[in-house]
């Protein structure tokens, strides 16, 4: 059974449902208002008017490090892939004398690519954090700082393994030249990778 997300004020509406930029909570257009390009609800909208008065900017993110985002990959790799890798080693010698052309290896190269993309979007779209993010204490956000949409995990899951898969290292490039430290799938997703205790 499909959840329907409805308005949080208004139960009956359902269309053009929009989510808070500072609680995350979705609300109809007629509940939210725009603050510097950002929806706010009524509750969130004051806490914001007094920041703003008081100079608190709310969007300076905690950006992560390169090298804590590296190493929360190289944990997610140990995690997905050398399991991967072992079971497939396994079959190919159970069968290495039987058949001289196994034709099962790039359907299992795919579906380990899917695993992959299964593994990541589900982890960020429930907590923004793969094991590895866990670990390292970083984590996945909107670009605002507020929680991934359960669409925004699930495309960039699949655009990082679409931009490795094509231009490998070259998706990385570009956190070493931007103010956020986005690469390529952060910049196609519109999120960022922030410290998270």
């Amino acid at each position: 059974m499909e959840m329907v997300l409805s308005c949080r004020n208004h139960s009956d509406v359902v269309e053009g449902l929009r989510y808070c930029s500072r609680c995350g909570q979705v609300f109809c257009p007629d509940c939210l208002v725009s603050i510097r390009g950002n929806t706010y609800c009524a509750t969130c909208k004051a806490e914001e008017l007094l920041d703003l008065t008081s100079g608190v900017d709310q969007f300076t993110l905690d950006l992560a490090g390169i090298g804590r985002r590296f190493a929360a990959y190289l944990i997610d790799l140990m995690v997905l892939w050398v399991p991967l890798i072992v079971i497939g080693i396994v079959i190919a010698v159970a069968v290495a004398g039987k058949d001289s052309n196994p034709i099962w290896i790039q359907p299992a190269a795919l579906l380990a690519i899917v695993l992959w993309i299964v593994y990541e979007a589900l982890m960020l779209a429930s907590r923004g954090q793969t094991l590895g993010k866990m670990a390292m204490k970083i984590k996945v956000v909107r670009a605002d700082g507020t929680k991934l949409s359960s669409g925004q995990a699930w495309g960039r899951a699949f655009m990082r393994q679409v931009l490795a898969s094509c231009l490998s290292i070259f998706d990385y490039i570009p956190a070493f030249f931007t103010n956020e430290r986005t690469c390529l799938h952060d910049l196609v997703a519109n999120t960022r990778v922030v410290n998270w205790s």
